[in-house]
């Protein structure tokens, strides 16, 4: 029932995968000689051919053992790469096999011990220290690419753990080519599964090791991998990957309405909530990610446009360090930390800064006159309380603020000139005080 269950979910692309354990049918019997050569020959061995060098990372497990022992019979220009973390028992082993199998057929082997310590997320640690040695080697031997692994049971999995975190990804599964840490991957077997590996190593005596951390259900993929993805059939495989291709469609569509749509976006919240839900999401997605390089979860996306549908001012923490949050019916990303600057101006010259320039041409309300008793001058962003004497009487910056609808982006990052008397003689926006005004000013400060 559970099976038929999953199955008819799979024709529906699956909109939701739960914490449900599923119990499949497991494949009868042992796949033949033949049959396995002929999966093998879908490798696109003659694109392969075409790299002038590649790079194989290498672990000693049977995936990685198989897959460099088939490329090595296709006589490409290989170069292995291997790291040991040094984080299991049988780490040393895994790599003298590697070494060994390197060693007897004349095969280039670089090999790293790795002894940083990593914080936080060590999986997330291993995997960024992994792609940092492929891009080395890659420029040390002008390599083309790397070549990895990764099979059908990995693509499967990947694409139920995205399910399971609700995850708002631009692209289910694995990608056979694509760019991780500015590295080219190739994964030439994902038509394979892990079961296919193994009778490869064992059919033509390929060494392997067994990583025992992948037997236990301590981390959520292996989970999924013994409870789902390892009982399903060959044809349930088959199946599953029909829905992935078909869901990837769809998400490329919706992945370039996006890029279209934020390619003239003013950042108005009314434009968003004109768009279709899973567009907008990626529109939103798409704009965090390329401002703070952080991702938003789908559960995430849903408060923000909960709190877009309400109107008004608010705003909403994102990972602790920015926050967005709506005014004035525009949306806004910042800092959560204080933008503080300030800019010492020992005589008139011109300026570049991340928050203003000092020119020689601007507006009438840039433009200062200064005279040798001013400087040195303090160029600084505003602070609360900060006025200024105009000719109609003193304007508080604050008020301005209001009056203008300026959002709390901008207000933080404003500038404002001070003189060696600590007197504010220029707002940009405001104008001058009545003491530095004059039809000939000396320089304009543009915000």
């Amino acid at each position: 029932m559970i099976r038929q269950l999953l199955l008819r979910k799979c024709k529906k692309l699956w909109d939701k995968i739960g914490n449900c354990v599923y119990i499949f049918k497991k494949p009868q019997g042992r796949l033949h000689s033949s049959a396995l050569f002929c999966i093998i020959a879908g490798m696109n061995v003659e694109r392969l051919r075409q790299f002038s060098c590649v790079v194989i990372g290498v672990s000693g497990g049977p995936d990685s053992m198989a897959l460099l022992d088939m490329c090595r019979k296709q006589q490409l220009h290989i170069v292995v790469a291997h790291m040991n973390y040094q984080k299991r028992n049988s780490a040393d082993r895994d790599e003298k096999i590697v070494q060994d199998y390197c060693e007897k057929y004349g095969i280039q082997c670089e090999i790293v011990k790795q002894t940083k310590e990593g914080k936080g997320n060590f999986q997330a640690f291993a995997r960024e220290e992994r792609y940092l040695f492929y891009e080395q080697l890659l420029h040390k031997y002008e390599a083309t690419c790397v070549l990895l692994a990764h099979h059908l049971d990995d693509h499967i999995e990947t694409y139920l753990m995205q399910k399971q975190r609700n995850s708002l990804v631009s692209y289910y599964g694995i990608s056979e080519d694509t760019i991780v840490y500015r590295c080219r991957i190739v994964r030439p077997l994902l038509h394979m599964t892990k079961s296919d590996l193994e009778q490869y190593c064992h059919l033509h005596h390929v060494p392997y090791g067994i990583d025992e951390s992948n037997l236990s259900d301590d981390y959520t993929r292996n989970q999924i991998r013994h409870t789902i993805v390892e009982p399903m059939s060959r044809e349930e495989k088959q199946l599953m990957c029909k829905t992935i291709d078909l869901e990837n469609i769809q998400r490329q569509s919706v992945i370039m309405e996006s890029e279209q749509f934020l390619s003239n976006w003013d950042f108005s919240v009314a434009s968003l909530l004109k768009l279709k839900a899973d567009v907008m999401y990626q529109c939103i997605s798409s704009w965090v990610f390329e401002t703070c390089k952080i991702r938003l979860s789908n559960k995430e996306l849903s408060i923000i446009h909960d709190l877009m549908k309400k109107g008004k001012h608010w705003s909403r923490d994102i990972k602790q360090t920015y926050v967005i949050y709506e005014e004035y019916g525009t949306l806004w990303i910042d800092d959560k930390q204080p933008s503080t600057y300030a800019y010492t101006l020992h005589d008139k010259k011109e300026l570049q800064t991340p928050y203003f320039q000092v020119a020689m041409d601007g507006t009438s309300v840039e433009a200062v006159t200064l005279s040798e008793d001013d400087f040195p001058l303090m160029i600084r962003n505003v602070k609360q309380g900060d006025s200024i004497q105009m000719r109609f009487g003193t304007k508080k910056v604050h008020r301005w603020f209001i009056d203008r609808k300026i959002p709390k982006y901008y207000r933080k990052r404003w500038p404002v000139v001070e003189n060696v008397k600590k007197e504010i003689v220029l707002i940009p926006g405001i104008g001058c005080d009545m003491k530095h005004f004059s039809n000939n000013p000396s320089i304009f400060v543009v915000k």
